[in-house]
């Protein structure tokens, strides 16, 4: 009987490391070294990689980069489920923390008794021969780092994206959305002070465009197209566990629209996409601008996790 159990490193989401005081082993800052997930039956473990052959001692201050490892129910080894935990992982990064990574996070499989020295994983025991230019050595070695407190609150946002297909379909949309276009509050400032709200070439208005789209889409994969009537749109976002009349939005410096309702916001949000952003050809003049793109990236963005809260509440 095969008892060799299987442990998934994931790339792409890193953590701090520093060193507490001399002689001591390498320690975590404000961190535990394990997250248990029993809802999906996923346990994370915060381990340590390192280029060279032989693990030294922590306190001859190696550069150790900090990682994830997680186990599957105790060990056993499903690719696709922890592919699906992966991209549940940095699509709720997108969604917690306005995050995303140019390469798509994956979730490599390693052999337990390959790991040599209980949190301390070596590199080429991950990658094999495919040496350091190779695109798998690019995906083990870069990542970013996230603050404890986000990633707290991005373990408890996976479970439900991971067992909810269509919450899967929207935190991806959402985070291909930011990936594709994201305004940062000092780039509002400047857009307001310019008046330079509107892509200043064609490329950038059909990726202007695009984000829309996708921030569409992921409120889409939520409630299905939106209804034109007001009284079935209202029943949808309830029905979801959305408040249709909770004031939301964007209004750093002024911009406009600012707050406003989330049925008002999405019902105009709709009908902009289908004159502007959903087809190639359109007698619309195309005007959706970054403050707009913004706008409703927070919509979509509150109406995700708002229905991720609603889930959980029911799970609890």
């Amino acid at each position: 009987m095969n008892t060799r159990k299987w442990a998934y490193l994931l790339t792409g989401l890193g953590y701090e490391t520093k060193f507490v005081y001399p002689n001591t082993e390498l320690a975590l800052a404000d961190s535990i070294e394990e997250i248990n997930i029993p809802k999906i039956g996923v346990r994370l473990k915060r381990v340590f990689l390192t280029e060279k052959d032989r693990l030294r001692k922590a306190n001859e201050q190696d550069d150790y980069m900090g990682r994830f490892l997680f186990y599957i129910n105790d060990g056993i080894k499903d690719d696709s489920f922890a592919q699906s935990f992966a991209d549940a992982v940095m699509s709720s990064l997108a969604l917690v923390y306005g995050v995303t990574t140019e390469e798509i996070p994956t979730a490599i499989s390693i052999p337990e008794d390959v790991i040599k020295k209980g949190r301390f994983i070596r590199i080429k025991d991950v990658i094999g021969n495919k040496g350091v230019v190779s695109e798998i050595y690019f995906r083990v070695t870069n990542s970013v780092g996230v603050p404890n407190e986000v990633l707290d609150y991005v373990w408890r946002t996976v479970p439900a994206i991971v067992e909810s297909k269509s919450l899967m379909d929207a935190a991806n949309f959402y985070k291909e959305s930011i990936g594709q276009v994201w305004v940062a509050g000092d780039d509002v400032f400047d857009i307001m002070c310019d008046n330079s709200d509107m892509p200043p070439s064609h490329a950038q208005r059909a990726s202007v465009e695009t984000a829309y789209q996708n921030a569409f889409k992921a409120i889409e994969a939520i409630i299905g197209e939106p209804p034109k009537d007001k009284r079935k749109l209202r029943m949808k976002l309830s029905e979801a566990g959305i408040n249709p009349d909770e004031e939301v939005g964007y209004e750093l410096y002024g911009m406009k629209p600012g707050k406003e309702t989330v049925l008002k916001k999405l019902m105009d949000m709709h009908q902009n996409r289908d004159k502007m952003a959903a087809h190639g050809k359109t007698t619309t003049p195309r005007t959706i601008g970054y403050c707009e793109l913004r706008d409703k990236q927070a919509l979509a963005r509150y109406i995700l996790l708002s229905h991720i809260n609603a889930i959980n509440k029911i799970l609890n």
